[in-house]
């Protein structure tokens, strides 16, 4: 590697770094509040905040680190064309190959992190995070909730509401619950309550003196039983049923099933390391300013051609999630476009050196 392109690349990594470590507070501010706010519903424990807020920043480095490499390669060559100090080695001899040279050796370590983020990292981080947040919510059931205030469990649709609470021994008083069960609705009304151990340690509720009314909102089908003892489990997530399972697989899992939302999930994550790589060599011409402009005249434009493709690249998945024909047809043509736009600026910048040498000469 050249002289030139060490200190290019020199540059870029400091860049890179400065832009990723701005983002990262910002998304550690934006987490906190949000888990802060769960925690304060009761649906996450204090415990459990800090693992919660690691595996979000884990999940958002996904999107961080290509945005950061491009911004980082802009703000770096936008700074030596404003100096003049491209005009300057390129009058020393220098070359777009050396500026490509320089950045080469920075994007592929990127793409790597990225290919096992997005193939194995972040799957895994998507499962463990709700897992955690499920878990939690769940396990807090009678914990968190208090008198005359009804308590959800979004997860899972149970609502559990209670009048009172002996002070004592810490049992609800007329404890009213709601749950869907096989397709039918169950509310329990009981007197009282109480959460206890069975003897698998796991958690269970324990109604007593109360009823069950069963059946099917709309239907008048529906049974009333009545019980002095009556155990009822918490509910637990079933991960196996939900729609967007897919975003909890590794990549090898994924090419084992032929359904559209997995197929939807490979080109979404192919997606991101492919875009990562054209917006790092798009962003090579398009940092090309005058020496009279200002250094950051290209950041608009760049941040919007990355919101824009991302954009795209998502919309276009979800057609193909959908089961659309032109769903993976629009995400070749997304990929094509900008594909295209990068050779066209590289020829531009050619054709313009070309234009100096002709005109120096």
């Amino acid at each position: 590697m050249r002289i030139i392109s060490r200190y290019i690349a020199r540059d870029i990594v400091a860049a890179i770094a400065s832009v990723a470590l701005i983002l990262l507070l910002i998304i550690l501010g934006k987490l906190f509040i949000q888990l802060l706010g769960e925690v304060l519903d009761g649906g996450l424990s204090v415990n459990m905040l800090g693992v919660v807020l690691l595996l979000g920043v884990i999940r958002y480095l996904v999107i961080l680190l290509p945005f950061s490499l491009f911004i980082g390669i802009i703000l770096v060559l936008s700074r030596m064309h404003k100096d003049s100090e491209i005009n300057a080695a390129m009058a020393g001899g220098a070359s777009s190959r050396d500026f490509i040279k320089a950045v080469i050796p920075i994007g592929i370590p990127v793409l790597v992190i990225l290919y096992l983020l997005v193939s194995y990292i972040s799957p895994w981080a998507n499962r463990l995070a709700e897992v955690i947040e499920s878990v939690t919510e769940q396990s807090m059931v009678l914990g968190q909730v208090s008198p005359g205030r009804f308590f959800e469990l979004e997860s899972t649709g149970w609502v559990v509401y209670a009048e009172s609470e002996d002070v004592k021994d810490g049992t609800l008083q007329n404890v009213f619950v709601q749950r869907k069960e096989q397709g039918k609705l169950v509310v329990e009304v009981a007197d009282r309550a109480q959460m206890q151990r069975d003897e698998n340690l796991a958690q269970v509720f324990v109604l007593f003196d109360g009823k069950t009314i069963e059946g099917i909102p709309g239907q008048a089908n529906y049974s009333i039983s009545t019980y002095q003892e009556h155990r009822v489990y918490p509910p637990r997530t079933d991960f196996s049923n939900k729609a967007d399972k897919a975003k909890y697989q590794n990549i090898r899992s994924l090419f084992s099933f032929r359904d559209a939302s997995y197929l939807a999930e490979i080109f979404q994550r192919g997606s991101i390391i492919f875009s990562t790589l054209v917006l790092m060599l798009l962003a090579i011409p398009l940092s090309k300013v005058a020496p009279n402009s200002g250094r950051f005249s290209r950041l608009a434009v760049a941040v919007l051609i990355y919101v824009l493709y991302l954009n795209l690249v998502i919309v276009t998945c979800s057609w193909i999630k959908r089961g659309d024909s032109y769903g993976l047809m629009s995400l070749f043509c997304v990929h094509l476009v900008v594909v295209m736009a990068t050779y066209v600026a590289y020829q531009r910048s050619i054709m313009a050196r070309l234009k100096q040498l002709i005109a120096l000469s």
